[in-house]
């Protein structure tokens, strides 16, 4: 089991770190599948793909998405957990996350998702005390729910606005697969991707580590101090 120091600050840590910061996404990037589409198929009123497709269509923000969904939702927390428990992860995150440790490189877990399925799912595989940003789901009785948004922005449609949250004075590495870190990803000096955020990348010729499981971001993170954005260019 992997224990971390508990701070104010996500980016504080209690002995000297490297001179970088990693922000991890969640959903489809620690986990098999994207939590949030899998607990709404299961649980979730069938009013849910309507919402949906307004999000995909970029009528709707996800903060929005989330808030109007949260609301179709019908399973109680016993239920919920129980389904939680079920999710399958990288077999590499757990190691990866105690590299990290050792290393004294600071990675907080930076999520669109829900905060009850994070820390759950971080809980199971021995991770204890890893920052977490994202949306928090509140259970409202019985079977059911709301979502609020402490981590929000201006401007910016999603729940987490990713690059408010993700900054520090040092070199600035982010982990994700999806929509929601695109715009975190263009501002960050390392971008280890895949799936949707990948294909995004490449379409705009930015340079990009792909990766399809932790065991890379493992192999590459003793150098990631030193590396410039150029040369995950030619890693890719």
């Amino acid at each position: 089991m992997v224990y971390y120091p508990r701070t104010s600050r996500f980016h504080a840590w209690q002995f000297p770190p490297m001179n970088i910061s990693i922000s991890c996404d969640f959903d489809g990037t620690i986990t098999r599948l994207d939590t949030i589409d899998a607990i709404l198929e299961q649980f979730a009123l069938p009013q849910w793909m309507d919402v949906e497709a307004e999000w995909a269509a970029g009528r709707i923000g996800s903060r929005e998405c989330l808030a109007q969904q949260s609301e179709f939702l019908r399973v109680t927390p016993t239920e919920l957990d129980a389904f939680i428990d079920q999710i399958e992860v990288d077999e590499d995150v757990a190691p990866f996350f105690a590299d990290c440790l050792r290393m004294g490189a600071p990675v907080s877990v930076v999520s669109d998702g829900f905060d009850w399925v994070v820390r759950r799912v971080l809980n199971r595989m021995g991770l204890r005390g890893v920052p977490i940003i994202a949306n928090r789901l509140v259970h409202a009785g019985d079977d059911r729910w709301t979502v609020r948004f402490p981590h929000s922005a201006p401007n910016c449609g999603s729940g987490v606005c990713k690059c408010s949250v993700v900054s520090a004075p040092s070199r600035l590495v982010h982990i994700g697969d999806g929509r929601s870190d695109a715009c975190v990803a263009d501002a960050c000096d390392v971008v280890f991707a895949k799936g949707w955020l990948l294909e995004s990348r490449n379409r705009r010729g930015l340079p990009s580590i792909p990766f399809d499981t932790f065991a890379t971001v493992r192999a590459v993170l003793p150098e990631l101090e030193i590396m410039a954005p150029a040369a995950a260019q030619r890693i890719a």
